[in-house]
């Protein structure tokens, strides 16, 4: 894996990780509005790492 796909792998896994961390202190909407960063994030990473 290159750098900038991990970079990009890593702010996905850290999204999900705040998310799950919001759910669990009751303040769901702001986890679900946190938690749909994850695909957004992959689509940009893919697209930016296959223009290289």
């Amino acid at each position: 894996m290159g750098t900038g796909k991990a970079i990009y792998v890593g702010a996905t896994l850290v999204s999900v990780l705040i998310s799950i961390s919001l759910y669990r202190s009751d303040r769901q909407n702001l986890a679900i509005f946190v938690g749909l960063w994850a695909p957004t994030i992959l689509n940009l990473g893919q697209t930016l790492v296959d223009e290289d």
